[in-house]
């Protein structure tokens, strides 16, 4: 009885205590071929790549050929929330390139975009961006009333390669003091077929898998590192909680596990 109680507040925990990134494959660690990076509905000129990496195995090569080239997914959102966006990323120019940028909007119940004044200007700035490193571009806006859902498009422009990794599209969480934003742990893919990645979390001391009937499938004690990866291919496809216990809390999510 006291472990079925205990886990009935661990799946509890995993879906509503902490925000979570909302980006489906967003590290590119799951393809469904060498052009097609799976949970992305839009893709145009894209290529799996394990030259340029942010983290993980893989990042996602972008031309822009001689158009621009999108690439998009659709996000459920709630209206009146504050959503933080951000991603890395780096790219080669030729013939004067303008490089990338984002270019998403909100959507209504009928799926139709949402012009809304205050985010407008955010979330298709006029702004290109460039880097021949690794960078990262960071924003947040706040669904209008009406918004159901986000339309999360990057694009790649003529004469310019864009090289995408790590993005992440979650709610904005206060700290305690309320004053400043508090930076989220990422474990992804999600969902995942092979390697479960968890990065960004300090001291972490032991993780625990669990499947969605609360039966311990995979295990392990740490020393503070901060990548760790974790391999899941020989796990059943389905739901499962990972359990994330540091110095001083714990952090539990829900992950989906899928075949290749």
């Amino acid at each position: 009885m006291k472990r079925h109680s205990f886990f009935v507040l661990l799946l509890a925990v995993a879906i509503s205590s902490y925000s979570q990134n909302l980006t489906v494959n967003p590290g590119f660690e799951a393809w469904d071929g060498l052009s097609k990076p799976a949970g992305w509905t839009t893709s145009q000129n894209c290529l799996k790549d394990s030259v340029f990496i942010k983290s993980g195995d893989y990042s996602c090569r972008h031309e822009g050929g001689t158009s621009s080239k999108y690439m998009g997914q659709t996000i459920s959102v709630r209206p009146g929330v504050s959503y933080k966006l951000s991603f890395f990323y780096r790219t080669d120019i030729t013939n004067n390139g303008n490089g990338c940028r984002i270019w998403c909007y909100w959507k209504d119940t009928d799926g139709a975009g949402i012009s809304d004044p205050s985010t407008n200007a955010i979330l298709r700035p006029s702004k290109y961006l460039k880097s021949e490193a690794w960078d990262q571009f960071t924003t947040e806006a706040t669904a209008p009333p009406e918004a159901v859902e986000f339309y999360l498009e990057v694009r790649t422009y003529p004469n310019s390669v864009t090289y995408w990794d790590d993005f992440v599209f979650e709610e904005s969480v206060m700290t305690e003091n309320s004053e400043k934003l508090e930076t989220l742990p990422l474990i992804y893919p999600n969902p995942v077929s092979n390697k479960l990645i968890i990065r960004g979390i300090q001291n972490i001391q032991h993780i625990g898998i669990y499947s969605y009937t609360g039966k311990s499938v995979w295990s392990s004690h740490f020393e503070g590192e901060d990548l760790i990866t974790i391999p899941v291919s020989h796990f059943n496809n389905g739901i499962y909680i990972i359990c994330i216990q540091t110095r001083d809390r714990v952090i539990s999510r829900k992950f989906i596990k899928r075949g290749e």
